[in-house]
Order: C-alpha cells, then sequence, then structure tokens
C-alpha cells in the first residue's frame, strides 16, 4: 500500500523569494526591491495519501481487532500461556479502539478545522498581500491573522509528536508481545509436529492463505467509492473435524466472513476480483485447518491465534509508517509558514507578488487536505465493521 511521497513542502527558496531587503543605488537614492526568481518556488498542488491512507486502513485493523476479540478462548497443553496470550492481544485491541485510534481521529479534525478556516481566510490574505508595502494597516492586518493560522499549525504539530510517541510506545509493546508469542509457538509447534513434519507444513500454508486474504481485503480498502458505506462483518465458524457415532467434534474460530452485498455486486472490477480471490480462498483455507486439526487440533489453535496476533500487529506497524509520513508532511508545513511569518513581521519591504504566490501554493495544499480529511471521516465513519 505505499503511496508515492511528494515532499517538499515550500522548503526552499524563502531566504530568495518573497522577503527582500531593500536596496540603495546611488544614482537616485531610492530603496528599490530585489528581484525575485519566481522559478526558485516549488510548485505545491498535491499532499502525500498519508491522511487518506490512515483512514483506509482503519476499519481493516477494527475488523481484525474484533476477529481477536471475538476467538473463543483456546487451551493449549503444549503451550498453556496461550490463554494468557490471548487476553494480553485481547487487551492490546482494546487499547486501540478505545485510546490510540480516537487520536488519530481528533487530530484529522484538527486538520480538517485548520484547512477550513486557511480557505476563509485565504481571500483577504491575498488582498492585503498585495498592499503590504504601500499601506501599514494591510499589513498589519495581514500578520495578525497569518499569525493565528500559524500558531494553529503549531499546536496541531505539538499534538502530532505526542501522539507519534504514544504510538511508537504502543506499538513497540505489542510488537514484544507477538514476537513473544511466535517464538513460544513455534517450539510448542515443533514438539506437536509428527515424524513426517506436516504439522508444520500445514500451519505454513494456513498463514500463508491468511495472508493473501489481508492483501486482497487491502485491495478492495483502496477504492474508496466502493467500500464508503458498505460493511464488514465479523463471525465465529465451528469446522467439523471429525464425527463418530452421533457425535461430532468441530473447532471454532472467528473471521471476517462478509464484506457485504455492496462491495460483492460492485461496478469496479478490481473490487469484485479481490471480493471473488477472498471467497476462493477462504475454501482453500477450511480443509487446511480440518486436516490440521484432525492431527493435532492444539496446533490449530495456536496456528489460529498467532495469525490474527500477528495481522493485527502489521496492520498497526502499518498505520504507524503511515501516520510518520504526515508528521513529516506537517512539519515541514509548520517550516515554511513559520519561515513566512517571520520575515513578513520583520519590518523589511516585501515582494506582494511572490508572497501571493506562496499564498496561491499554501491554497492548493489546503485544499488537498480537506479532501483527504473528508475521505479519512468517510472510511471511519461510514464503513460498518461489526
Amino acid at each position: 500500500m505505499k503511496k508515492t511521497l511528494i515532499t517538499g513542502l515550500l522548503v526552499t527558496a524563502v531566504s530568495t523569494s518573497c522577503f527582500a531587503p531593500v536596496s540603495a543605488f546611488a544614482e537616485n537614492k531610492q530603496p528599490q526591491l530585489q528581484q525575485t526568481n519566481i522559478q526558485n518556488f516549488i510548485t505545491i498542488n498535491t499532499l502525500s495519501n498519508s491522511i487518506r491512507t490512515l483512514g483506509s486502513q482503519t476499519p481493516l485493523i477494527q475488523g481484525y481487532g474484533l476477529v481477536l476479540l471475538k476467538q473463543p478462548d483456546f487451551k493449549v497443553n503444549a503451550m498453556s500461556s496461550l490463554t494468557a496470550d490471548q487476553r494480553i492481544a485481547r487487551k492490546h485491541v482494546q487499547e486501540w479502539m478505545d485510546e490510540y485510534n480516537p487520536k488519530l481521529f481528533n487530530l484529522n479534525q484538527e486538520m480538517m478545522g485548520f484547512s477550513t478556516r486557511f480557505n476563509n481566510y485565504y481571500s483577504k490574505l491575498y488582498e492585503l498581500a498585495g498592499k503590504v508595502n504601500e499601506d501599514p494597516q494591510a499589513k498589519e492586518e495581514f500578520v495578525s491573522a497569518y499569525n493565528r493560522l500559524q500558531d494553529q499549525v503549531q499546536t496541531i504539530q505539538d499534538n502530532m509528536e505526542k501522539t507519534l510517541i504514544d504510538l511508537n510506545w504502543y506499538k513497540d509493546e505489542l510488537v514484544q508481545d507477538s514476537e513473544s508469542l511466535s517464538k513460544r509457538a513455534n517450539t510448542a509447534i515443533q514438539s506437536l509436529n509428527g515424524s513426517n513434519g506436516e504439522t508444520v507444513q500445514l500451519r505454513a500454508q494456513i498463514k500463508q492463505i491468511q495472508e493473501e486474504i489481508q492483501n486482497e481485503l487491502t485491495k478492495i480498502l483502496n477504492r474508496s467509492k466502493e467500500i464508503i458505506g458498505s460493511s464488514i462483518s465479523i463471525g465465529k465458524q465451528a469446522i467439523d473435524i471429525s464425527k463418530t457415532g452421533a457425535e461430532s467434534k468441530t473447532i471454532d474460530f472467528a473471521s471476517i466472513e462478509n464484506l457485504g452485498n455492496e462491495i460483492a455486486n460492485s461496478s469496479d472490477g478490481q473490487v469484485r476480483e479481490a471480493s471473488n480471490n477472498i471467497k476462493q480462498k477462504r475454501q482453500q483455507l477450511i480443509p487446511l485447518i480440518q486436516k490440521l486439526s484432525q492431527n493435532e487440533i492444539q496446533a490449530a489453535q495456536i496456528t489460529l491465534i498467532e495469525d490474527q496476533v500477528g495481522s493485527f500487529t502489521n496492520l498497526i506497524k502499518r498505520q504507524l509508517k503511515t501516520f510518520e509520513i504526515l508528521v513529516k508532511d506537517w512539519k515541514s508545513l509548520n517550516e515554511t509558514m513559520t519561515q513566512m511569518k517571520i520575515n513578513s513581521d520583520a519590518g523589511v519591504t516585501v515582494d506582494s507578488k511572490a508572497l501571493q504566490t506562496q499564498l496561491t501554493q499554501l491554497k492548493n495544499f489546503s485544499d488537498e487536505m480537506i479532501k483527504q480529511t473528508n475521505q479519512y471521516e468517510e472510511f471511519v465513519t461510514k464503513v460498518e465493521v461489526k
């Protein structure tokens, strides 16, 4: 799900751009404005897809989290700590849903608020920028309004950096517990493995198919027009292992079982293909779990829990990397706006045209931000995960 990152947010050319010192010429003793090389400006008309991607990944994280919460308790003699590992994993999921995911949602609201405010200010700022040299009142109004915007950007950056620290702490704890579970699971599986190694082989096949299912789900969630307004259902499924006389033996496991009619009947060929692939892979998965359970039911239970914890952990790591890209984007925005703010307030003559050019670039950036923050909100609020 890597997205092309377009960076360099107005960082260069500030020192030679719209804020130029007055030069004196001996011929007429009159101050003149230093010429500005407009080619030094970087055209900013887009933002990395980080905000949108944070939103598109949220339903999938929630879905795999609910799988862990709904998974029945397993008791495995070969791995007596499995029940405790399940409890720890559920605790991590609950923390994400109750504490950390809302932090990202709140930041999205803050960015949305900034973009709305900037766009409301833009026309007036652009007008004032054209008068800053000949009208002291216009310059004072420009500086006052611009400073309020930049202060808001700084506040959001402070909140982002604090959130990044919190998320890194959470991710480190989650990864540590997930790796610990995997090590114990490998040891337990080896102790259960028969002389032909079939248990390990079946386990590897199950893990591979589960990973492929997650990849197909990611493809669907990248098609925002198709996923908005749809649903992802999490259910428990009982798989028959054996039947002796009137007694049946089953293994229960939770999984993402239904993607909603909107997805299955989508007009988007890629979405339909991914949905069909998921159905086929689920059909391949069930016989493997049955066979593994018939060989060694404890190995099947270990495999299911390990895969669920690993899938959730990988999604959180991916979400954090995406958030780091957003923080980098925002820092670049803040650095540029801070530089503009300092020079505007320094009492030097300003190249009004260059200042207006930078305001227009910021407006383009703001428009893209409004688009993506709305997309984020739609993913989070209009995709039902149950």
